[in-house]
C-alpha cells in the first residue's frame, strides 16, 4: 500500500497579514483534498497522511518570544521565563489552529485523528532523535494500518540541549518521508501554483518553474522573496525548497515531490496519478 503526504501551508490556510486568522479559502482546500482522498485515494487503496503549517497563528508568538533558539543558553531566570511562556502562547495558538483544520476535515468525511509533536517526540539542538524518529514513524503507521488520515503540525516541543524549540511541518514531512519506505508522493499546498523565476506576487513576469531538477541546482532560488506580513520562523518558500530536495535526496525509496496551489483544481491528478507530471499542468515538479 502506497502513501501520499500532503502539506497544507501556512500560507494556504491562514491569512498570513492578521494574526490568528483562517484563510477565508481554508473550508474550500479541505474540500478538494478530501474529495482527492475519498474518490481516488481510497478506491486505489491508498494511504494519506496530513501535516499543517503555523501561518499567523504559531509564527507571530513564536518569533516574538525566540521559542526556536530555546532557553538553555540564557542565564538570567526571568529571560528564560519569557521563553518558556513563549512556547506556551505558541502551543496555544497551534492548538487552535489545528482544532479549526480537524473540524473542517471531519465536516468533509475524512477520518482524521490528530498526532501532536509535542507529546510523541523530543529534538536534540533543534533535530529529531533517531528514538523520536522511530516513534513518530510506529504511531503514524498504526494510525494509517487502522484507516485513519493521521494529521500533524508543527509544534513547540521540548529540546535535550536547548530547553525547546520549534519543529516546524516541513521538518516533519521529511521525517516522515525519510522513515517511512511505503510514501511514494510529497505534495505541497501553498497559496502559489509552484517555485518561480522570482516572487509571483510582486513580479508579474515571473515565469512558473515546471520541473525543478536538485542536480542541475548549483544555488538556492535566491530570487525568491518572502512578502508576508506576519514572521515566519521556519523559512518560508526558501525553506520549502530546501526540505522539498532534501527529501528527493535522503529518501531511501523514490518519492515525487509537488507544489501547487492548494485551490488547484489539479488536486485529486496530483495526489493519485500514477504519472501526475503527464496530466497536471500548473504546478512543480522536483526530483533528483
Amino acid at each position: 500500500m502506497t502513501t501520499v503526504i500532503v502539506k497544507l501551508g501556512g500560507a494556504a490556510i491562514t491569512d498570513k497579514s492578521t494574526p490568528d486568522t483562517y484563510s477565508q479559502s481554508l473550508g474550500v482546500v479541505i474540500q478538494r483534498v478530501a474529495d482527492a482522498y475519498l474518490h481516488r485515494l481510497v478506491p486505489e487503496n491508498k494511504q494519506m497522511i496530513l501535516v499543517h503549517g503555523a501561518g499567523s497563528f504559531g509564527h507571530p508568538p513564536a518569533k516574538k518570544f525566540n521559542v526556536k533558539q530555546g532557553w538553555s543558553h540564557i542565564q538570567d531566570k526571568h529571560d528564560q521565563d519569557l521563553v518558556k511562556q513563549g512556547m506556551s502562547l505558541t502551543r496555544e495558538r497551534m492548538l487552535a489552529l489545528h482544532h479549526g483544520i480537524m473540524e473542517h476535515c471531519r465536516l468533509q468525511g475524512l477520518p482524521v485523528l490528530s498526532v501532536s509533536p509535542y507529546d510523541i517526540v523530543e529534538t536534540n539542538s533543534g533535530a529529531l532523535t533517531p528514538e523520536a524518529g522511530l516513534h513518530l514513524q510506529n504511531r503514524v503507521t498504526r494510525l494509517c494500518q487502522q484507516g485513519f488520515v493521521p494529521v500533524l503540525f508543527g509544534d513547540a516541543v521540548l529540546d535535550h540541549t536547548l530547553g525547546c524549540t520549534i519543529l516546524s511541518g516541513d521538518v516533519l514531512l521529511h521525517a516522515l518521508a525519510t522513515h517511512l519506505p511505503s510514501v511514494q508522493r510529497c505534495v505541497f499546498l501553498t497559496d502559489v501554483p509552484g517555485l518561480y523565476t522570482s516572487d509571483p506576487k510582486t513580479n508579474p513576469q515571473a515565469s512558473l518553474i515546471r520541473h525543478w531538477r536538485c542536480a542541475e541546482q548549483k544555488a538556492p532560488l535566491t530570487n525568491l522573496s518572502n512578502t508576508l506580513s506576519v514572521d515566519d520562523v521556519t523559512g518560508a518558500m526558501q525553506g520549502k525548497i530546501k526540505w522539498a530536495k532534501n527529501i528527493v535526496l535522503d529518501a531511501p525509496q523514490p518519492v515525487q515531490v509537488v507544489i501547487c496551489s492548494a485551490l488547484s483544481l489539479e488536486i485529486p491528478a496530483i495526489l493519485s496519478s500514477s504519472n501526475p507530471q503527464e496530466v497536471a499542468m500548473k504546478c512543480t515538479f522536483i526530483t533528483k
